[in-house]
Formats: C-alpha cells, sequence, structure tokens
C-alpha cells in the first residue's frame, strides 16, 4: 500500500529512570532528511535514533524532538561548561555597558543559560535509558506509518480515479484514430472536386497521399504504450515501499506519450480527448509528490 510523505506520530515510555516521549512529523521532501531536537546531555542517541527511523522512513523530511523526564542524575554526571559561563558572562557585560544598565548579574541568570549547567549520561545510564527511548520512538513510528497509510490510501483512489478517466479517453482517441484515415480520404477527393469540378482520376496517387498520411498519424503505438502504463501505474499503486518516484516516473512516460499523440492527430474529437488526458496526468504528477 502506497504511503503519504505527511504524517505525525507520537509515543511515550515510562520506567523507574524517567519517562520518554518521543515525536515524529514528516512533510514532503525529494530524500531522506531528518532533523534532531534531543536534550541536554542525550545527543548521543541520535545515530541510534537515526537507524531506527531509516528501517520505516525512505523518503521525506522528518523532525524528531524526543523529550525526557527524570530524575537529575547526581555525581559525576552533572557537567559545568565554565569556559561557556564565562562567554556568557563577558557578553551580558558588553550589553550592560552598550545599553548603561546598572544591574547585577546574577548566579541564577548565568546558570539559566542553556549548556552551562546540564548532564553527561553515563555509558551504564545509557544502557539502562536506550531501552525507554527505543520503546517510545518505535511507538511514534508504528502512530507515523499508520497516519501515512491513512493518507495513502486517500491518494490511492483519487489516483485510481485518474487513471480510469485516462483509460477511457483512449478508449474514444482509439475508436476515432480508426475511422481517421477514412474520412482524410472523403475529404481529399472531396477537396479535388470542389478545385476541379471532377472525381480524382489518379487513384494511385490518391492512395499514395493517403498512405502517406497514414503513415505521419499513426498512434498505434502511443495508444499501446499508454495502454501499459495504465496497467503499470494501478500494479505499482498496490506495491509496498518507495512508490513514488516510480509513479512519477510512469507519469513522465504518460506525458511524452500522449504529447506525441497529440501532435500527429489533427481530429478535434482526438484532440479533445488529448487535453483531458493532459490535465489528468499533470494532477496526477502533483498528487505523487505527496507519496513516499
Amino acid at each position: 500500500m502506497i504511503r503519504s510523505m505527511t504524517g505525525f506520530g507520537s509515543g511515550k515510555a515510562k520506567s523507574p529512570y524517567g519517562s520518554v516521549t518521543a515525536e515524529i512529523k514528516t512533510v514532503n521532501h525529494k530524500f531522506l532528511e531528518i532533523s534532531y531536537k534531543l536534550p541536554n546531555g542525550l545527543a548521543f542517541f541520535e545515530d541510534k535514533v537515526k537507524e531506527t527511523l531509516q528501517e520505516k522512513i525512505k523518503r521525506g523530511k522528518v523532525y524528531f524532538n524526543l523529550i525526557y523526564e527524570g530524575n537529575t542524575p547526581h555525581g559525576e554526571s552533572l557537567f559545568l561548561d565554565l569556559a561557556l559561563a564565562k562567554q556568557y558572562y563577558k557578553k551580558i557585560v558588553e550589553l550592560k555597558k552598550a545599553f548603561h544598565i546598572e544591574e547585577k548579574i546574577g548566579l541564577k541568570d548565568l546558570v539559566s543559560f542553556p549548556g552551562v549547567l546540564n548532564y553527561r549520561v553515563s555509558e551504564g545510564e545509557f544502557s539502562k535509558l536506550w531501552p525507554l527511548v527505543e520503546k517510545a520512538v518505535c511507538s511514534a513510528l508504528r502512530r507515523l506509518i499508520t497516519d501515512r497509510e491513512r493518507e495513502g490510501r486517500h491518494l490511492a483512489v483519487d489516483l485510481k480515479k485518474r487513471i480510469d478517466k485516462i483509460s477511457a479517453h483512449i478508449k474514444i482517441i482509439k475508436k476515432k484514430s480508426s475511422a481517421n484515415v477514412k474520412v482524410y480520404k472523403k475529404k481529399l477527393e472531396q477537396r479535388i472536386r470542389e478545385i476541379t469540378g471532377l472525381p480524382p482520376v489518379n487513384s494511385d496517387r490518391l492512395e499514395m497521399e493517403v498512405a502517406l498520411y497514414a503513415k505521419n498519424s499513426d498512434i498505434t503505438e502511443e495508444l499501446t504504450r499508454m495502454e501499459s502504463h495504465g496497467i503499470n501505474f494501478d500494479r505499482i499503486i498496490k506495491e509496498n515501499g518507495e512508490t513514488g518516484k516510480k509513479l512519477d516516473f510512469v507519469a513522465q512516460e504518460m506525458h511524452r506519450e500522449i504529447n506525441t499523440i497529440g501532435s500527429k492527430s489533427s481530429d478535434y474529437a482526438i484532440s479533445r480527448s488529448v487535453i483531458e488526458i493532459k490535465s489528468e496526468v499533470e494532477k496526477i504528477r502533483e498528487q505523487v509528490k505527496n507519496l513516499e
């Protein structure tokens, strides 16, 4: 079943070490691109999270957010970035001078800045926390995929309707194209009578002109390929995995074939069907951009 690239999923996991909430939002993107937002001290989970996400998400822009609520680690896990605190202090002093502010710089001001006082999870704590994080991430992924598949089902219905419309117009073109040569011959004979006042006497020349027209306006191969593309499109819609690029390629081929049909035919009914098919193909190409 095809999936949309747009979706959202969240998951939460609890343990004696605290609780973890994972949030995943995805939108359309040509490739897979992941942005992470992790709590201070848990940045080393990024590689593990990336592996987990890449197993289930193949394409799209991914926004991942991890929220950890637990007991503050003690002892050696606490980390004070004194160099960063000095930089903050220096810049605040500059601001005070620039704006002539006399307010004192307090301890609460310094420790409130990001990265000054945080904690680093030890290797032992990592082994305890990762199963908790993994559970939350997997839960969020399941909800995300369900959301993407639900949207994918709606898109599949819409795409199928458009392919059916194209197939209906292909049948019209087929029917008209088979009679097109006969119509051309009749019009040519009529034109000769109008100019000369006599029926055409050189039947060989007439047949040659008709044969040349039939050759230049023959769209049998293009119609056959269009029907094949329609069948292939239906087959890909039912597949799992990364189908968006495949469907986009088929849609491009359909667009190329219908352009050729339009350039070869001068029949009004065929031209009208060509326009309708082009419209549907363009809508299909817009829709498949939303697919994984």
